[in-house]
């Protein structure tokens, strides 16, 4: 029997009923996390076209909410981060929840400025999401911390694949109370992060950050060495996991970003958009158990590469298909969501390997920075694609990019990869 396949003991005090709940806890708020940003973010664009009367911007709406979760991943990691998780994950949910407030408001006075603050706003809470992934490797032993990462991912897929499909029915629920359908629905996906808020500090007890001291405990003797950040990221593993988790988030979300407004184009309504939307999100979260198995069995390397192949095709059948055919438009995008999600779980698992635990929460914090800062600027620029030029164009320079990290991550393949920590 392998270290992977032993079965739950305690560890130095981390009792396996600690650990369920904990990683529980974790995934339950990721669902809800999920949940209520898909319900905001699946109108975005629409919201934006809508304000400006263009598609020429469409693409501000999605780089102020990824702008926001960058901010909060460097702002929450931080000022409450440095030594304790469940802060982060609390404080994330309530200024998301803060901001789907905001964008009720800006939507309803039809301001786009005050649209896009409360988008900003709204990103904490996609922080507060991302960074859970990161809390659940520390409540578990190295050698299971691929599973972990991926069976908190895969938590999100109950939220973000109803969020869609709610996405109607909430605008139309908050029209009776003044909102706009598509700025009310960002009401209701900010209650359901006050919901995550609340399950993060009840539950999150001891904090995962505590539990990874017990797991791996330093010397009395040995004090922590300042953090040079540029140093870690000098490291190959880090390099790697930067190129892995930031094309799968661009690519991603350069082509997600405008399909909205390309399917309203072609005749699509709510419900349409919202189905083909649930298919793509599935295939982001559904598979990450599989991907966390793959992780650990097979390698974190060999994963990055699969996935960026996965979202060449994906991009690709997104550019040939025909936008009324509505299986295929489903099917391009379930492609790319599991391309992501290989690249997502392997990149986050490689960047937590590459690092000390002193190191962990400011590395972990830069590489969602990073990440989703170069999403949003993809997502700025898909807009100004989409308007002049066309979708299979926008899903060609996907299938470029992701094609470049297969490349370079083949190149790495012979790196020395840092050992668990």
């Amino acid at each position: 029997m392998t270290a992977v396949d032993a079965p739950l003991v305690a560890v130095d005090g981390v009792t396996p009923h600690i650990e369920r709940r904990l990683l529980g806890g974790l995934m339950g708020s990721s669902a809800l996390g999920g949940l209520g940003q898909l319900i905001g973010l699946t109108g975005t664009a629409l919201l934006i076209e809508d304000l400006l009367g263009s598609k020429t911007f469409i693409g501000t709406g999605n780089f102020a909410m990824l702008g926001g979760t960058a901010l909060g991943a460097y702002t929450l990691t931080r000022w409450l981060g440095k030594t304790h998780r469940r802060p982060t994950l609390v404080a994330g949910y309530l200024v998301g929840a803060v901001g789907g407030v905001v964008v009720g408001i800006g939507a309803r006075w039809e301001s786009y400025l005050v649209v896009l603050m409360g988008l900003a706003l709204f990103g904490f809470g996609n922080t507060a999401s991302q960074q859970a992934r990161f809390a659940a490797a520390d409540v578990v032993p190295d050698a299971r911390r691929g599973r972990a990462v991926a069976i908190v991912v895969w938590a999100s897929t109950i939220g973000v694949v109803f969020g869609p499909k709610l996405w109607g029915p909430a605008g139309r629920m908050m029209a009776h109370f003044g909102f706009p359908e598509l700025g009310g629905a960002y009401v209701v996906g900010g209650g359901v992060y006050v919901v995550a808020a609340l399950a993060c500090y009840v539950v999150l007890r001891p904090d995962p950050r505590d539990v990874s001291r017990m797991l791996r405990p330093m010397p009395e003797s040995v004090s922590a060495p300042p953090i040079d950040l540029r140093a870690c990221r000098r490291r190959p593993p880090v390099r790697l996991a930067l190129v892995a988790l930031i094309v799968g988030q661009v690519v991603m979300v350069a082509v997600m970003s405008v399909t909205s407004v390309h399917l309203r184009d072609h005749g699509y309504g709510a419900g349409g958009i919202g189905t083909v939307i649930s298919g793509h999100v599935l295939g982001m979260y559904a598979p990450s158990p599989i991907s966390g198995w793959l992780v650990d069995r097979v390698g974190r390397v060999p994963v990055i590469a699969g996935g960026s192949v996965i979202m060449v095709a994906g991009c690709v059948m997104a550019a040939a298909a025909d936008p009324r055919d509505h299986g295929a438009m489903i099917a391009a995008l379930l492609l790319l969501g599991v391309g992501w999600n290989g690249n997502f779980v392997a990149g986050s698992t490689l960047v937590t390997d590459a690092v000390t635990a002193v190191e962990r929460p400011r590395v972990q914090a830069m590489t969602d920075t990073y990440t989703f800062l170069a999403s949003g600027i993809a997502a700025l620029l898909a807009g100004f694609v989409l308007h002049w030029s066309s979708y299979s164009t926008m899903s060609v320079a996907g299938a470029a990019i992701a094609a470049l990290c297969a490349v370079v991550t083949l190149a790495f393949r012979q790196a020395a990869i840092s050992p668990s920590r």
